[in-house]
């Protein structure tokens, strides 16, 4: 697996952003108070933040955030790309493998022997390649007709059952 340039770019700013953070909020700006006489004393020491370790800590953390955001979530801001990847695949192919999954027992059968041909077979021809009675045949047909996965034409003293090319578009408009 290759990452993008992106990818690389934003897991660097992410380290950096850490280590720049770490340090700073383990390691605060020691200030030391002294008075000033004769002699300077010193009175104690302090570890506090100063301005610039304040700005620094904000910066590391909006940096950490927003690479850490990109990092985790790359795969949905670029999912466009697999996406046409995907359509680029012959829809009836997927629409047909989704379509028998849903299937059950003898209507996968049967929807399965209409892909096998090629997407279109003779109403006739389905009882010699399933073995179901010619009513059983014509009851799984009106189904899947139902289901908008086929349509049937007539030709000659019987029909022609052809897949639905746009099965998708028939489940959306419902």
């Amino acid at each position: 697996m290759r990452a993008s340039r992106k990818t690389v770019v934003m897991a660097v700013l992410f380290a950096v952003s850490v280590f720049a953070l770490i340090g700073k909020l383990l390691g605060p700006t020691q200030i030391q108070i002294i008075i000033q006489g004769e002699t300077p004393t010193v009175v104690g020491q302090v570890l506090s933040y100063t301005q610039v370790d304040v700005i620094m800590i904000s910066i590391s953390a909006l940096i950490l955030g927003i690479s850490g955001f990109y990092l985790l979530f790359s795969d949905f801001i670029e999912a466009p790309k697999v996406l046409q990847t995907v359509e680029s695949v012959d829809s009836l192919k997927l629409d047909a493998k989704f379509a028998l999954r849903i299937l059950d027992g003898d209507k996968r059968k049967v929807f399965s022997e209409v892909i096998e041909a090629g997407g279109e077979i003779t109403q006739s021809d389905l009882p010699a390649r399933t073995g179901f009675s010619k009513a059983k045949i014509t009851r799984i047909l009106d189904y899947l007709e139902k289901k908008g996965l086929i349509v049937r034409k007539s030709h000659g003293m019987t029909n022609k059952v052809i897949v639905k090319r746009d099965m998708r578009m028939e489940r959306s408009t419902k």
